[in-house]
């Protein structure tokens, strides 16, 4: 009888054991779980930040003044001017034109938008000549809106050189919002362009990160600010990167899944 006591309670000490260790097992996994990020939706309306030293954004009225009918037809502009900003530096004086053409609302009441133009132009002798221009729309089959996303563009010296740099960023909202979209970080530097093209997901595996092999050519200072802003990206949920991504990049991987 005695023996019987025993092996009930060594056994029930036993399983008692094995569900705390269970339990802790499960809070582990889940302490190491990242914690999902609600994204705020990006404001189409939001500023790129400027140096004020190289220049401003523009008014309404200079939007309309500067760019006239005659000169967005010129330039290639056919969708409404919503936003624009002018700097000078050693090099010249420079203008930088936002687009976006309206698809309609959507179900939850926003605006959606089908397709984006931007064009950079330099005026010389009070002639206007396009130096870069940026053209893109949504996959229909998938993708819902598309925009600039300003909080994460700039336009300053970020290298010191006395030479304006633009990092200009837009992307896109599929099904899932912010999760299935795609991202498209352009920088400008010295008159050259390079970019960094990344397509959110939660399939396995289907994250993608392509990265110009001049990106590792920029100075220092503006691919660390490049990787600063896609850090933001994914603390505001706006980008999920594939995993050890940071340490790809400071291996000049080009390619990251």
């Amino acid at each position: 009888m005695k023996r019987s006591l025993f092996l009930i309670l060594f056994l029930a000490i036993c399983a008692c054991k094995q569900q705390t260790q269970e339990v802790k097992s499960k809070q582990a996994e889940q302490s190491t779980q990242p914690e999902a990020v609600i994204a705020t939706p990006i404001q189409k309306n939001d500023p790129i930040a400027i140096d004020s030293k190289f220049g401003n954004r523009l008014s309404k009225k200079e939007l309309r003044s500067i760019f006239t009918r005659r000169r967005q037809n010129q330039l290639g502009i056919s969708n409404p001017v919503y936003q624009g900003y002018s700097y000078k530096d050693e090099s010249g004086e420079y203008f930088l034109v936002l687009t976006d053409h309206r698809k309609g609302i959507n179900e939850e009441k926003d605006t959606v938008y089908d397709n984006i133009y931007a064009v950079n132009v330099v005026k010389r002798n009070n002639q206007f000549k396009k130096r870069s221009t940026i053209q893109d729309e949504i996959d229909g089959d998938w993708e819902t809106s598309i925009g600039f996303w300003n909080q994460y563009s700039e336009i300053s010296d970020l290298d010191n050189d006395g030479l304006v740099d633009l990092v200009l960023v837009y992307g896109t909202t599929g099904q899932d919002m912010y999760k299935d979209g795609k991202v498209k970080i352009l920088v400008y530097h010295n008159n050259k362009r390079v970019s960094v093209k990344h397509q959110n997901s939660d399939i396995k595996g289907g994250k993608s990160t392509k990265i110009n092999t001049n990106f590792y050519r920029l100075p220092a200072q503006i691919q660390k600010a490049v990787q600063e802003k896609m850090k933001l990206m994914v603390k505001n949920g706006h980008a999920s990167f594939s995993k050890g991504w940071e340490k790809k990049m400071a291996d000049k991987e080009v390619r990251i899944e």
